[in-house]
Parts: C-alpha cells; structure tokens; sequence
C-alpha cells in the first residue's frame, strides 16, 4: 500500500505532539518540521529541523512532495506578539507565507491551517462567535493569524491555490506536552507550579473567561478532516466557558494546593473574555469528549509523571 505523505510544520510543538502521536505511521509518511527538536520521538517519523522562514523550504518542498501539509507553527503568545510585533508578523505571516508559495507547485490534496479562535474576534461579553462574524482581532498575534487567512481566501478566490484548504480556529487548548514555562497555557502553567507549591499568578481579576478544549479533542477533529477531505473555517472549542479562577480553583482542589493566587495586572493584549459557537464543527460528525475535569486530571497526572 502506498502510504500518503503529510508535512506538520510544528511538529515538535503541544499539538503537533499530540497529533503526531494519534497518527498512523502504516497509512502515513510522516515529516515533521520544527525549529525545536521533537518532545518525544516517535518511530518511523521524519523529523526535520527547519525554521518555515527559511529559503530552504522550497527544496525541502519538492522533496518531500506531501499531498497533505498541516500548518502548525506560529509564534503562539498574545504576550510576545504585544511586545514585538515584528517577531509576530515575521513568523506568522511571512512565514506563513513563505511555506504557501512554495506549496502551490506540488500536487498537493489539502491544506489545514491552524489560525485562532480566542485571539481573531475581539470581545463581546455575553456573545458566542461563530464562524461567519466579522473578526476584529486586538492583538498582533490575532491581526497576523487573520492576515494569513485572508490571502489564502485570495489564493483560493482567484484560482490559485486549487486544492482543499481548512481553517482552524481553536479555543484554549490545554493537555499532555503542553509548555508550563510558556507565555500561554494556564492550565500548564499553574499545574506545574502547583505540583511544586510556589506561588501561582493571575494576571487580571481572575473573572476573565476563555473556552478550554482539551487536546485530544482536536486531534480527533484534525483526523476527521483528513478521513472526509473537507474544506472550510471552522471553530474548535468546547462550548463551555470557564473563568480563570475555576481553572485556578479546580486544578487546587486536584492537586491539593493549599496557597492564594496572586493577582497581576492584565497584559497587554489580553482580552477579557471569549466564548466560541462550536454547532458549525459538531454538524460535520464530531463532537468535544473530554469535559473540564477530567481533562485536568490527565493533565495533571502528565506533569507529575514528566
């Protein structure tokens, strides 16, 4: 059997951990494309240490020639994206960019590009967004996410790019390999810290909100697009939100955690609350399994055991 071949950029990353984890390397032939060595290794996958920047994408391109490329990496923090913008734009967009072009002159099936659902459509207390809402991001990270996703609905509008092309936007993602040293992942970071009775921090008043999706839950969807070919914008979240302090509150009550937050001020670019209408994604046949606890419990049992 003729194995397909697929390339993840941030391979080496949370989610492209996960899903290179649940990926049948029988049915696959894996590359994995990372600027970080890979948090695990994994038999039979091809890990590449190559930034999507750089001008060796194009023979890398060719060489590999995936029908299926999922575009993972980013520069991921809000925070980072605030404080140097350029950094932002030059990872997210023109990197993004620069792994596209080359792209267009593969035979290439599909293309899943994973953008973002808590940081593309500003804030509305009270309001759920769904796909089909004007984005008004309010960071850089969010407004270099949306730049990319608007060229390739013009790649795709004038006939440019002619394969399948899937936009992810996830909510909070949360779960096993996450970085609790990093700038985003609450869940991580204040498990982590948890586990080794320091001080946990809050920046805000602790009533913000987000919607947290647990990591399986997306690697399951991914895998459902490549099975149906299926192209489109879609949102991935849970459809539950949940206040900073719960987290904070029920990740304390799982690991016994007996100290008080301390309360920062809110960073800069940091919303106050975002809630996500999943009803576009769960009509396709998927649905969120993991709810909130046990996906802490999993998440918490992974950091004691690393």
């Amino acid at each position: 059997m003729n194995k397909e071949r697929i390339l993840i950029t941030g391979g080496s990353g949370f989610v492209g951990t996960n899903f290179i984890s649940n990926l049948s390397t029988d049915k696959y032939e894996i590359f994995s494309l990372d600027i970080e060595d890979p948090k695990k290794i994994i038999e039979k996958v091809n890990y590449i240490r190559m930034d999507i920047r750089s001008n060796e994408i194009e023979h890398l391109v060719k060489k590999v020639n995936p029908s299926i490329v999922i575009h993972m990496a980013a520069q991921a923090s809000v925070a980072i994206s605030s404080k140097d913008p350029e950094l932002d734009n030059d990872i997210n967009l023109k990197g993004s960019l620069n792994l596209f072009l080359k792209i267009l002159n593969i035979n290439l099936k599909n293309f899943i590009f994973f953008s973002t659902g808590g940081a593309i459509y500003g804030e509305e207390v009270g309001k759920q967004f769904s796909e089909t809402d004007f984005p008004k991001p309010l960071s850089p990270y969010g407004i270099s996410k949306l730049n990319f996703e608007n060229y390739l609905n013009y790649f795709s509008s004038v006939g440019i790019s002619k394969f399948n092309t899937t936009v992810l936007r996830p909510s909070n993602i949360y779960g096993p390999w996450q970085n609790p040293k990093g700038e985003a992942g609450v869940v991580s970071i204040f498990g982590d810290k948890m586990l080794k009775d320091i001080e946990v921090s809050i920046f805000g008043s602790g009533e913000e909100y987000r919607d947290y999706i647990y990591v399986q839950d997306v690697v399951d969807f991914i895998n459902m697009l490549l099975n149906k070919k299926i192209s489109g914008t879609f949102n991935l979240s849970s459809g539950v939100s949940t206040k900073t302090i719960d987290i904070f509150n029920n990740l304390s009550k799982i690991i016994g955690y007996k100290k008080h937050p301390f309360f920062n001020d809110k960073r800069e670019g940091d919303i106050f609350g975002i809630e996500l209408d999943n009803s576009k994604s769960i009509s396709l046949g998927w649905k969120p399994r993991i709810d909130l606890v046990t996906g802490l419990v999993n998440t918490v049992s992974f950091l004691k055991d690393k």
